[in-house]
């Protein structure tokens, strides 16, 4: 069975995250609907992981192991699924890869970005896509604010648990680097990046959230970097920030051998 790995693009918006649920309204459920539909069978995908509710992708990764009976070109891959989703998931590259890889335990980080809008009043073509935040406050603060994160830390007062996490929880289940930090201004809209190995449930939107409290002043920097760096069990950062700005931009992989595509 050829093992393929995908590159999908979503907008959130309609989904309840990315993990499949009953209901089946999330984007798991409605692409292994479209693979089976195509295969004629039930198919399971693997994803590079979840994302939450509200929240969108353009460079999430799935595999999957597919019959040797659709051993199809892999540039012919997002075609024959695309026509089977709606306009609000799209599979955009799809290559045969090697028999060891994994979508998810492969990875070797992620990239993250949040949306802020600064708008007065936010654009309709904005709504669901960035988190309006006309008032006030600093870029130049966000972007201190946002650099204080880089590093390897113990994250726990920027993570939410799911309630599924191992008992007792190890000393360094916290424990992420973060490789890069970034602030970029376009207009009205500010982009917050984050690149890291891994990333804690809810902490891209923990951390953004407790930056902007430092750029509206709402906290200091120093009791910022207190947070980050000498966390106590009962810290938390002191707002998450809405699932509305949040996009997965790409996960990153170890350079791997792929395997031969079919004739």
């Amino acid at each position: 069975m050829p093992r393929i790995r995908f590159t999908a693009a979503y907008d959130g918006r309609p989904y309840l995250g990315w993990q499949s649920q009953p209901g089946g309204r999330t984007v798991q459920d409605v692409l292994e609907r479209a693979f089976s539909a195509l295969f004629g069978s039930p198919v399971r995908i693997h994803g590079s992981g979840r994302t939450d509710a509200g929240v969108h992708a353009l460079g999430q990764v799935f595999h999957v192991d597919a019959p040797d009976t659709h051993r199809i070109p892999a540039d012919k891959w997002p075609t024959a699924l695309n026509t089977r989703l709606p306009h609000t998931i799209r599979v955009m590259h799809a290559e045969y890869a090697a028999p060891g890889f994994h979508a998810r335990f492969s990875a070797a980080g992620k990239t993250y970005r949040y949306c802020i809008s600064r708008a007065r009043i936010l654009s309709p073509f904005d709504a669901g896509l960035a988190w309006h935040r006309p008032l006030a406050w600093s870029v130049e603060t966000l972007e201190q604010a946002v650099l204080l994160f880089t590093g390897t830390h113990d994250f726990r007062a920027f993570a939410a648990l799911r309630g599924n996490e191992p008992r007792p929880i190890p000393e360094d289940h916290f424990r992420r680097t973060i490789t890069r930090a970034q602030v970029e201004q376009k207009g009205d809209h500010v982009f917050i990046t984050f690149t890291g190995t891994g990333f804690l449930y809810k902490m891209v939107r923990l951390m953004a959230g407790a930056a902007h409290e430092a750029a509206r002043g709402k906290i200091t920097l120093d009791e910022l970097a207190r947070l980050i760096n000498s966390p106590r069990p009962q810290d938390k950062s002191p707002f998450c920030a809405p699932p509305d700005g949040l996009t997965l931009m790409r996960v990153h992989y170890p350079a791997e051998p792929q395997e031969n595509r079919p004739k």
